[in-house]
């Protein structure tokens, strides 16, 4: 019973029809995130003539992330340390969401409760997609003729991140970043928000 703005990665579309009532075309409204409230239908219409595999999800952060709970507090970048030891002395079993998303709990094999719906990620083509609420894939290629699973896209060469050598490393960064984990936060970089000027020339 929550609202939810629906996003589509790679393409824009016309938002043609709302709770059953078309929308002239005049008035047709061109995004690619369209906001769903409680009881409400939205219809929307692209042409997939960009080819890939394309995210389509809500776009509310703590329903990717933590199965739509929203009791849950969002631990990414969070070290619990020994949070569940001791939080397990007043609730037994207690275990925190991860520090990393979904994809703690989804790699760990969890039982899914029956009459469930699991959404705790799944394995995708590099690694696992550990979007753990309203999330789908829509898959696009060119000349497809039935409704059979098409397999993971196969990307163009050079379109894909790769890790940077060490030479390319000290050539955009100065240095080499250790690939030891660091316990220190990061020096000389003042990103304090509160204390950020903004002139604007006025």
């Amino acid at each position: 019973m929550e609202h939810h703005p629906i996003h589509l990665h790679g393409f824009y579309w016309n938002i043609t029809e709302m709770d059953g009532l078309q929308v002239p075309e005049a008035a047709q409204q061109l995004g690619n995130t369209v906001l769903v409230a409680v009881g409400q239908t939205r219809t929307v219409e692209f042409i997939a003539d960009n080819p890939g595999d394309w995210a389509m999800h809500c776009h509310m952060t703590h329903h990717t992330m933590n199965q739509m709970g929203h009791r849950a507090p969002n631990l990414i970048g969070v070290q619990p340390g020994k949070l569940d030891k001791k939080v397990s002395k007043l609730l037994p079993g207690y275990m925190a969401m991860g520090e990393s998303g979904m994809a703690d709990m989804g790699e760990m094999g969890m039982p899914v409760p029956r009459n469930s719906i699991p959404m705790l990620g799944a394995q995708g083509k590099h690694d696992y997609i550990d979007m753990g609420g309203m999330f789908t894939i829509v898959k696009v290629r060119e000349n497809l003729t039935s409704y059979d699973d098409p397999g993971w896209y196969e990307n163009p060469p050079g379109t894909l991140a790769s890790l940077a050598s060490n030479d390319e490393l000290q050539r955009d960064l100065g240095f080499v970043p250790s690939s030891e984990k660091s316990e220190k936060p990061m020096e000389n970089m003042n990103m304090d928000h509160m204390k950020m000027q903004h002139d604007h020339g006025g």
